[in-house]
């Protein structure tokens, strides 16, 4: 009976496994069809069920599928109409339309807001463990509604709680059905004997008799056994195996068929003594050890039946059903979580600086500013653009400084989640020997790639002040914080003043001269001496300088002071002091200009980018602006009159 009953419980736990087992994995299919172009999938969709998810994709056309931080995502998508995909009840993916306009959308794939791209042809299949925070974004052909059949798997842990205690009940079932084997073996062994007697037994008289000669001193029969033999005289195999009754060794007849005497010594009689002494312990020996099997045999089910379910997990069993959790939101655990997002990540920046050194290389090369203005804008566009009108008609002027091809040394997005956002870096050459660039990139909007304005090289022998990490970043304040030593819109002007007055400007203590070489290369020193130069003898040199369209761009220190960014344009007017001088134009200013000599002068437009380091509003008395960065190039020339 146990053993039928353990075969039954271990036929029910295989098909626990097998014929019943639930499936290895969850799917939520879209069952209806987009009405717009854009399908969002949220990463709380996404995690409706534990595991990495598998995303599948199916269309007549071309599918684009991105991967972004959910605001980054809802910024691109921004006013235009779009699906929403949830899961409901049924565990089925349902659609909500959000309605918007319906303007051309501009190609999804290859923008700087992306962690992942995934395009194909028919169909997409994404493998992804899309944490809360981020979504997935899907379109399909433009002007065409999204495609309608995405499917979304999940790896499902089959729990089969009756596994477990059916496995040990029937293991347990079947340990004691072959223990109830083995004991009715063993008894049925021990219950078996001889059928027949091989001799009769001596009655009480004859016993009597027998001990009765003995004590008379009657001769022992010949083949007793001496008293200094361990063997007994008559063993009971032997007494069993011979024909001999106990009457004929009573009375001294031979059991050996001879005549009584003494049986003669041989050879053969002598070697075969100790062969039976081995054969004997042999016996014996396996005597002792079957019992010893017996048991072990006994012992070693019940151990294989424990290692067997020590495979079994959790979900093989039943388990009490988990404690409700708090419905509380979740409280920050890092000062991370309690900042706002940074504007890109380390990834995303290094996707953005290879597009801009590839683009910037090859419109240097052809002298294309509107490839250059895919990945520039703003002072850094305006200086190539004039930089390649006059190479475009003199080969030999030198091109502009291009983008570091080196390692990025520094990097500091702005903390935002709106636009526009800015992002600094330092970078530097392979080539040792040159000076590393700062670079400062702006995003205008969600849709916008992020495009460098402002590039600038790092002066020799200048500290940038200490900063926050990549993932933390920082934030921007407006040119009119009252936060730094001086107001941002407002230093510009001030350090354009100083250039040109020097000490005599009312701006000249807000600025540390010792180490700024840029005042050093194009300051009221620079400028007196040039005045005294033998070819501007009979020339009248005049400066003025004005603000940049561009605004600057800043980013908090650790300090609690800014990195500015920011630049203006300086004009140098050059005129003849008496009648007959003419002024000449040389190199770009001449192409710009129109003209190689001028008897009513020429005007020359330089632009100045800067980057400093200004201090908070607590700083110590005394405290100053420092330049950290700076760079200056040709902007126009035009003949004065």
């Amino acid at each position: 009976m146990s053993l039928v009953l353990s075969l039954v419980l271990l036929g029910l736990a295989i098909g626990q496994r097998t014929v019943w087992a639930p499936p290895d994995t969850i799917v939520s299919q879209l069952e209806e069809s987009p009405d717009s172009q854009l399908l969002l999938i949220s990463g709380e969709t996404m995690n409706a069920h534990d595991g990495r998810q598998t995303v599948t994709i199916t269309a007549d056309g071309p599918i684009n599928a991105v991967v972004g931080r959910d605001h980054d995502v809802l910024g691109w998508v921004g006013d235009a109409a779009h699906s929403v995909a949830s899961i409901d009840d049924t565990q089925t993916m349902a659609l909500e339309e959000q309605a918007g306009n319906e303007e051309p959308l501009p190609e999804l794939a290859g923008g700087d807001l992306w962690i992942e791209e995934h395009l194909g042809e028919g169909e997409v299949r994404i493998p992804i463990d899309l944490p809360v925070g981020y979504s997935l974004l899907v379109a399909g052909e433009p002007g065409q509604a999204a495609p309608a059949d995405v499917r979304v798997e999940w790896p499902f842990d089959a729990k089969t709680p009756l596994f477990g205690p059916l496995l040990t009940a029937g293991l347990v079932l079947l340990a004691l059905a072959l223990l109830l084997f083995l004991l009715a073996l063993r008894r049925h062994r021990r219950s078996r004997g001889p059928q027949r007697r091989s001799h009769r037994e001596l009655s009480r008289a004859e016993r009597r008799a027998l001990r009765r000669e003995a004590r008379e001193g009657l001769p022992r029969p010949q083949g007793a056994v001496a008293a200094g033999d361990a063997r007994p005289a008559l063993e009971p195999a032997d007494a069993e195996g011979s024909d001999a009754s106990p009457a004929d060794v009573a009375d001294g007849t031979p059991v050996d068929g001879t005549d009584g005497s003494a049986p003669a010594s041989t050879d053969e009689g002598t070697a075969s003594a100790p062969d039976d002494a081995e054969q004997d312990r042999g016996r014996a020996e396996r005597t002792v050890a079957a019992p010893r099997r017996r048991r072990l045999g006994l012992v070693a089910l019940p151990v294989i039946a424990v290692v067997g379910l020590t495979g079994c997990g959790p979900q093989y069993w039943p388990s009490a059903e988990p404690a409700a959790t708090s419905d509380a939101a979740p409280q920050p655990t890092s000062l991370e979580e309690t900042l706002p997002p940074v504007a890109l990540t380390e990834s995303q920046f290094t996707r953005v600086l290879e597009s801009t050194r590839e683009a910037v290389a090859e419109a240097d090369e052809a002298l294309d500013i509107e490839r250059a203005a895919d990945r520039l804008a703003g002072p850094a566009l305006d200086a190539r653009r004039t930089n390649y009108e006059v190479r475009s008609q003199n080969g030999e002027l030198p091109a502009l400084q291009g983008i570091p091809d080196g390692d990025v040394e520094l990097l500091l997005p702005q903390q935002t989640e709106v636009w526009p956002r800015t992002v600094m870096a330092v970078v530097g050459w392979e080539d040792g020997a040159q000076a590393q660039s700062t670079l400062v990139f702006q995003q205008t909007d969600a849709r916008a790639d992020y495009r460098l304005v402002y590039q600038m090289t790092l002066a020799s022998g200048v500290q940038l002040p200490a900063v926050a990490s990549p993932t933390i970043g920082a934030a921007s304040l407006p040119g009119d914080t009252p936060l730094l030593l001086h107001r941002p819109d407002e230093i510009t002007s001030g350090y354009a003043s100083v250039l040109l007055r020097g000490d005599e400007s009312e701006y000249a203590s807000w600025f540390q001269e010792e180490g700024d070489a840029l005042r050093e290369a194009v300051g009221r020193a620079a400028k007196d001496e040039l005045v005294q130069r033998p070819e501007f003898e009979l020339s009248l040199l005049e400066w003025g300088a004005s603000d940049d369209e561009q605004a600057p761009l800043m980013l908090v220190t650790n300090e609690g002071g800014a990195l500015l960014a920011t630049s203006f344009t300086e004009t140098q007017r050059a005129t003849p002091r008496e009648e007959g001088v003419e002024i000449e134009a040389r190199d770009g200013a001449g192409i710009l200009a129109g003209v190689e000599q001028s008897d009513t002068g020429i005007e020359t437009t330089y632009q100045i980018q800067v980057l400093f380091a200004v201090p908070p509003a607590g700083a110590p008395e005394g405290t100053q602006i420092q330049v950290v960065g700076y760079s200056q190039s040709l902007l126009d020339a035009r003949e004065v009159g």
